[in-house]
């Protein structure tokens, strides 16, 4: 006979994952895939895959390799260009992978709330719900964009990680090899998950344990070896001209900052550090006066340093993940939040340790009473946000706008010839679309992200 806490458990399960799903389907949309650049390339790319063609940008002359994008996602989407090979009859399909890895990420974050977090079952369903029910998450949900299935891996792979740090015994050589191994494959899904590695050696070293670090490292390249080999052969086959949107981050960031020097490096910073207001979007307070963003974001920030250090001890692989994890994300000249969105699972882990530190019984009335106001009124505020946000769908306005745009191009480039090359802002959804050849019309530059180009540097 089980105990009620596993009674719990199971009920708890049952309602994150029919909640996600119902998610899911409310998430799911009839915005044509292509919309934001990235998601037509992983179709490209996993088309390739599936027809014999090798990691290739088929869209481009001459076919060149890929190496923007590391291929887990590619490889995911690829067996249904064989299933459905007809597009766009198949777009309805290739958007219900992340309605099915909705459900899988949300289950994934409450076993992360649990395992990793220490929560307990109520509070660690609330998150995952609370998690996968925020408009970023929805929004990822309903594209073909590899943030969902990448939650659900980094969720996995942190627990994986932290069992293997909590174990004093002598460990398998197997199990430090799949951790290693895990990381690796994570890296396949968005390359910065790599970060995750620096993190979990410096664990591993800092407590003296060389042959689990060795092994785990010896693990992930099994994964990252073959990708940088890839990279390395193949780094100039896209022109430079449309390197930001098709080629190796490598020499495009590394141009960047030989060009721009350190006033480069520094505004990109800057510019980063004012996207990192973009969680209070979720709490409906992006445009609020700048003193109420002031205080609303050092209750945030004062809530999961709290939780960082009461999960420290638990969990230093998770903890610590967020320094070399922030320090990409702030050289990265590119807009932070789809680096932000795959992590805010974990925040909620450490604001909710947070808040029960800081407004729990036993804190000193002195703290309690304002944190319990303080979690109140962002409570009330998240939730007021969301209700209005999920009623009207805005988080598809941009979508549907770049639709439109794409489809309109789209249509003009089937009049042109057919062995004509098109230049466009939309080569994704043209060669999807009207099934032509297509190069970026500008060049995307990391300078960009910093500054407006002049009109003769478009030009």
């Amino acid at each position: 006979m089980s105990t009620p806490v596993e009674a719990m458990e199971r009920r708890t399960i049952v309602a994150v994952a029919a909640v996600s799903v119902l998610l899911g389907f409310f998430a799911l949309n009839d915005i044509p895939i292509g919309v934001f650049q990235d998601d037509g390339h992983y179709l490209v790319l996993a088309r390739a895959i599936a027809e014999g063609a090798g990691y290739r940008y088929t869209n481009l002359p001459g076919a060149p390799a890929a190496t923007h994008f590391p291929p887990g996602y590619p490889l995911l989407l690829a067996p249904l260009w064989w299933l459905a090979p007809r597009f766009p009859a198949n777009v309805m399909l290739f958007k219900l992978v992340n309605v099915v890895l909705l459900p899988v990420a949300a289950l994934g974050v409450r076993a992360m709330a649990r395992r990793v977090g220490g929560l307990g079952v109520v509070a660690a369903a609330g998150i995952a719900i609370a998690s996968v029910a925020s408009v970023p998450l929805l929004f990822l949900t309903g594209l073909v964009f590899s943030e969902i299935a990448f939650i659900a891996a980094l969720c996995g792979v942190l627990i994986i990680a932290e069992s293997l740090v909590r174990r004093s015994d002598a460990i398998s050589l197997r199990a430090a090899l799949a951790v290693g191994t895990a990381i690796g494959a994570l890296t396949m899904l968005r390359t910065i998950g790599v970060t995750l590695l620096p993190t979990l050696l410096t664990v591993l070293c800092w407590r003296r344990r060389w042959r689990d670090a060795t092994l785990v490292m010896t693990g992930a390249l099994v994964f990252l070896l073959p990708w940088q080999w890839w990279t390395t052969v193949h780094a100039h086959d896209v022109p430079s001209a449309v390197a930001g949107a098709y080629g190796a981050y490598g020499p495009w960031l590394v141009e960047a900052w030989r060009t721009g020097g350190t006033s480069f490096a520094r505004a990109v910073v800057v510019e980063n550090l004012r996207g990192l207001r973009m969680p209070l979007m979720l709490f409906g307070l992006y445009e609020v006066a700048p003193w109420l963003q002031a205080v609303a974001a050092l209750a945030l920030l004062g809530f999961a340093a709290v939780g960082a250090r009461r999960l420290w001890s638990r969990a230093p692989v998770t903890v610590l993940f967020f320094v070399p994890y922030g320090l990409l994300l702030l050289a990265w000249p590119f807009p932070p939040d789809r680096f932000l969105w795959p992590l805010w699972p974990v925040v909620l882990v450490l604001l909710v340790r947070g808040v029960t530190a800081l407004g729990g019984a036993d804190a000193q009335p002195s703290v309690r009473r304002p944190a319990r106001v303080a979690t109140a009124l962002l409570t009330v505020c998240f939730i007021t946000w969301h209700v209005r946000n999920w009623s009207e769908r805005s988080w598809e306005e941009l979508a549907r706008t770049n639709a439109r745009v794409g489809l309109a191009a789209a249509g003009v480039a089937l009049a042109l010839p057919r062995d004509g090359l098109v230049a466009t802002d939309q080569d994704a959804m043209v060669h999807l679309y009207a099934g032509r050849p297509a190069v970026p019309l500008v060049a995307l530059t990391a300078e960009q992200h910093v500054r407006t180009r002049s009109d003769d540097e478009v030009a």
